[in-house]
């Protein structure tokens, strides 16, 4: 009946019902969630269409060869781009050569540990790491021909550098790097940090995404340590309080170096003037925090099933009223 009644209201089915906790009463004291088509459309009328002009900027954020450069740029950490590649050619960077793929198998000076990635993909689609070594191709620990990698580059891909993880994020799942979603919003150059979580793989897949089976878990924003249970996303599982993987209990994890990758993060949005809100995705290195995304479109069911108040919170970020 709340689905129903949810339905007739706003027009569209609620897929997030239950991680939400709608179908539970001791939940609802002062949960407060939007339609998601309302969320999106309030979302995008600030990122892309700032002050109605005809242009905006999110086209930084979506390209991720654009994003890194941009950062690197700008002094931040984010991984070293190695190369722009497709099925027929590899273009490196760093003298901006332009040669055949085959050069993968041919070069046997060739070592290189990476992670390809589409250059406006999303949500982690088509994305695998692809290791190189004396004319030899692996990804995930399993060696591949050239026929085979060039079935995974459906498009043009980014070749960056593997990250290695800090070792207590290695923990909870050693197969994915592990990372903070953190929403930012700049109103006229004010940054707030409004909310974060972390996405966590599961069943040894290499990323952490939710839409792809992940976990999310919130932090607390002034200790860095995670609540009590971690969420699948609607159709991949339920709640957890441990990992189902390693069992790693969730509540009470300290995320290292979270505080650094707020501040950074608010830091790099004061830059991002012509973007209203990014979710960030940071890794976590034994060095620090490192940028890998900025998304303009960010997935709004994660911080309306772990703030209980998002509508009031997010709302205010707009000006606008409850």
């Amino acid at each position: 009946m709340d689905n129903l009644l949810w339905f007739v209201k706003n027009g569209e089915v609620n897929r997030y019902y239950y991680v939400y906790g709608l179908d539970r009463k001791s939940d609802l004291d002062g949960l407060e969630v939007l339609p998601y088509q309302e969320f999106k459309r309030i979302r995008d009328q600030r990122n892309l269409k700032p002050n109605n002009e005809g242009y905006n900027y999110v086209c930084i954020l979506r390209d991720k060869f654009v994003f890194s450069q941009f950062l690197s740029s700008l002094g931040f950490s984010a991984p070293e781009n190695i190369a722009l590649i497709n099925r027929e050619q590899i273009t490196w960077l760093r003298n901006m050569e332009s040669v055949p793929l085959r050069s993968f198998i041919e070069d046997k000076t060739l070592n290189v540990n990476g992670f390809c990635k589409k250059l406006a993909g999303i949500l982690g689609v088509g994305a695998f790491p692809l290791q190189i070594s004396g004319g030899r191709l692996f990804s995930k620990d399993s060696e591949i021909t050239l026929d085979q990698l060039k079935e995974k580059l459906d498009g043009q891909y980014l070749l960056q550098s593997g990250i290695t993880q800090h070792p207590r994020m290695n923990e909870l799942h050693p197969s994915s790097v592990n990372t903070v979603r953190l929403i930012t919003f700049n109103n006229q150059g004010k940054v707030t940090a409004f909310c974060a979580a972390l996405r966590i793989g599961t069943r040894g897949r290499n990323v952490d995404n939710w839409a792809s089976g992940g976990i999310v878990v919130g932090i607390d924003m002034q200790t860095g340590r995670l609540q009590k249970e971690g969420l699948f996303k609607p159709g991949y599982g339920v709640k957890v309080v441990q990992h189902p993987d390693t069992g790693i209990l969730l509540e009470g994890f300290e995320i290292p170096f979270f505080r650094e990758g707020v501040e950074l993060a608010c830091k790099l949005h004061t830059y991002l003037y012509g973007i209203h809100s990014v979710g960030w995705d940071i890794a976590i290195t034994p060095e620090g925090p490192i940028f890998i995304e900025g998304n303009d479109d960010w997935e709004g069911g994660i911080p309306m099933s772990i703030e209980k108040n998002f509508k009031t919170r997010f709302l205010q970020m707009f000006n606008q009223h409850t």
